[in-house]
């Protein structure tokens, strides 16, 4: 992984919302970061809800869509910066899909820090760039220290993942895109990383999968090679011979009369 993090303010201010404010179902490009100092709300996205009260500070991580809303006191103050940040060129909090909550030891200087972040929004560059940058890492550094416990996984627990969800999942038909969205990777790295874990691209692994699972049943089974062919997940028959015949060497009707042979993939 590419050890270099970016960071990009974009916007904040301090909020005094009452009545019947409330965000549903949003999705925004950019990290959120709420410090509440007085009042509350109630947030919920990604599975799970709670009410963020005074001396709460709440991470809303990019593209995760989430609403938001008072509860019955109808009142919150709040601080609240949005911003970029990547490791690389992935998201920095890839791995969160839901909002998370900390309780705040020190509510002030986490107010202190966050109205530093929008007080400085205002500078010319480079000393923008500098000042907001340098003081949204301390905000993360202080998210970090107290959720620890919620880290994120790394990418060699996504590819496992990915590993486990094709092995479980080799009959149906995945996109590279999907999948490396789904574990949370860049298309390219999502490619590196798996390939070093199985010397396989994830879609030529998935189709050896398949084609595992087709040679197991022209072994062990008399079902006629179309119906083989759909229960792996392939619908053209075309499609499916010749690419059988690539990964393995024979056509599935040779390769069931020799099924002593030894196959190795390249």
């Amino acid at each position: 992984m590419n050890p270099f993090i970016s960071c990009k303010y974009t916007l904040g201010s301090i909020s005094t919302i009452e009545n019947n404010w409330n965000w549903s179902n949003v999705v925004i490009p950019d990290n959120k970061i709420y410090v509440i100092e007085k009042g509350e709300i109630f947030v919920e996205g990604g599975g799970v809800s709670f009410t963020a009260r005074e001396g709460d500070m709440v991470l809303i991580p990019s593209n995760v869509m989430h609403s938001a809303r008072l509860t019955d006191i109808k009142f919150v103050k709040k601080s609240w910066i949005h911003f970029a940040m990547k490791q690389g060129v992935s998201e920095y909090f890839s791995g969160y899909t839901s909002p998370v909550k900390i309780k705040l030891s020190n509510l002030q200087g986490a107010l202190d820090i966050i109205n530093g972040v929008i007080r400085h929004g205002d500078l010319s560059e480079p000393f923008r760039s500098l000042k907001t940058s340098s003081m949204i890492f301390e905000l993360v550094a202080i998210f970090f220290d107290k959720s620890l416990p919620q880290k994120m996984p790394s990418y060699v627990d996504n590819i496992d993942k990915a590993i486990e969800f094709i092995n479980d999942n080799y009959t149906e038909q995945f996109t590279l895109d999907f999948l490396a969205e789904k574990f949370n990777c860049s298309g390219n790295h999502f490619i590196k990383k798996f390939k070093e874990k199985t010397g396989y691209t994830p879609i030529k692994y998935l189709s050896i999968k398949k084609i595992e699972e087709a040679k197991r049943l022209l072994e062990n089974t008399d079902l006629p090679i179309n119906i083989i062919m759909e229960k792996v997940g392939y619908l053209d028959a075309s499609y499916f011979s010749k690419l059988f015949k690539k990964l393995v060497g024979y056509s599935p009707k040779n390769f069931r009369d020799n099924v002593d042979n030894k196959v190795k993939y390249e």
